[in-house]
């Protein structure tokens, strides 16, 4: 075996002797995975000590016995891990054509044979002549509105926009700043388009579907009556969009950089006619739809994978599987 180096954060444990199988312990140590979780300590972050790591003990067959269940496990984990790659890559596949959906609908438009021009906005490049470039500041005004009692609580996810129910109380634990004075949060209204100052460079921004509360650290940017804010949300969350939005944000590292209602203002897109907007906005939810659902089938069959791994290798170093007849090729 070639000589390797780890940090201090890192364990490294050498079989004494020939009596163990080193691919065997490696599947022993996964399947004791609860009972080594269960030993870590920590509140930051969980550590296991070699001395709770000593504590653990499970069932030993002989050397020989070890090498069976390693070979016959390498072949049935090596199947699954194929089809878990496999599954990755299609994941991928769908996930840029997620980006690519949005970016060519709602920078270029979905009706066919449209003239374009160059937009004179660097990052949106060429968009329909007939679209009106804009300020976001012109689109949307900044609402404070103070909160008030009997709306729900909301959140803006980087995934998923902005919550369209009520925060359960241990999202509102994790999420916000609890506060019985509800004049402390932003009162938001249907279809304003709200974001997080710190996150929304990382997509954390959508359009309210409900009236609700927010916290304070959010900006709220209320429509005027020509924007369809669902469109602008896409557009926002295009990867053009998302970079021009991280250019504007400031802070010294990224885990600190905000975008600041000033600086959202003045970010310039291409704007269509509304009834364009509304169209390009379903039109964009229909395929997002599509294609998130493929992943999330995707992400349950991942999911079937390794507990199907997890389950094999079980079952093959506690015993319960008779791999006696079982003849490996080579034995290392």
């Amino acid at each position: 075996m070639e000589p390797i180096s780890f940090n201090q954060g890192c364990k490294g444990l050498s079989p004494r002797g020939k009596a163990i199988s080193r691919e065997w312990f490696f599947y022993a140590l996964v399947a004791q995975r609860e009972q080594i979780e269960d030993a870590a300590k920590g509140a930051t972050f969980t550590e296991i000590s070699g001395e709770s790591l000593k504590r653990i003990s499970f069932p030993t067959p002989a050397y020989e016995e070890q090498v069976q269940i390693a070979h016959w496990l390498n072949s049935r984990v090596a199947s699954v891990e194929r089809r878990l790659e496999l599954n990755s890559k299609k994941r991928d596949l769908l996930i840029e054509l997620r980006k690519t959906v949005i970016q060519k609908s709602t920078l270029h438009g979905i009706a066919p044979g449209v003239r374009m021009r160059d937009s004179g906005i660097p990052w949106a490049g060429s968009t329909p002549e007939h679209w009106t470039v804009v300020r976001l500041g012109e689109m949307f005004s900044e609402a404070s509105d103070s909160g008030i009692e009997g709306l729900p609580m909301l959140s803006v996810s980087i995934h998923s926009g902005i919550s369209d129910k009520e925060l359960n109380e241990d999202e509102v634990e994790r999420k916000v700043n609890r506060s019985v004075d509800k004049t402390l949060y932003k009162r938001v209204k249907t279809n304003d388009l709200v974001y997080n100052q710190m996150r929304a460079w990382q997509g954390a921004f959508g359009t309210a579907k409900l009236e609700g509360l927010v916290s304070p650290a959010y900006v709220v940017a209320r429509p005027r009556p020509a924007v369809h804010a669902p469109y602008v949300e896409h557009l926002l969350r295009s990867p053009a969009g998302i970079e021009e939005m991280r250019s504007r944000s400031r802070g010294i590292t990224d885990f600190r950089l905000r975008l600041y209602w000033n600086e959202f203002k003045n970010i310039r897109v291409a704007l269509p006619p509304k009834d364009e907007q509304e169209r390009i906005a379903l039109f964009v939810d229909r395929k997002v739809g599509q294609i998130n659902r493929q992943i999330s089938l995707i992400n349950d069959m991942e999911k079937l994978l390794n507990e199907q791994r997890d389950a094999v290798i079980h079952a093959a170093v506690t015993g319960v599987l008779d791999l006696s007849k079982f003849i490996p090729n080579h034995i290392t």
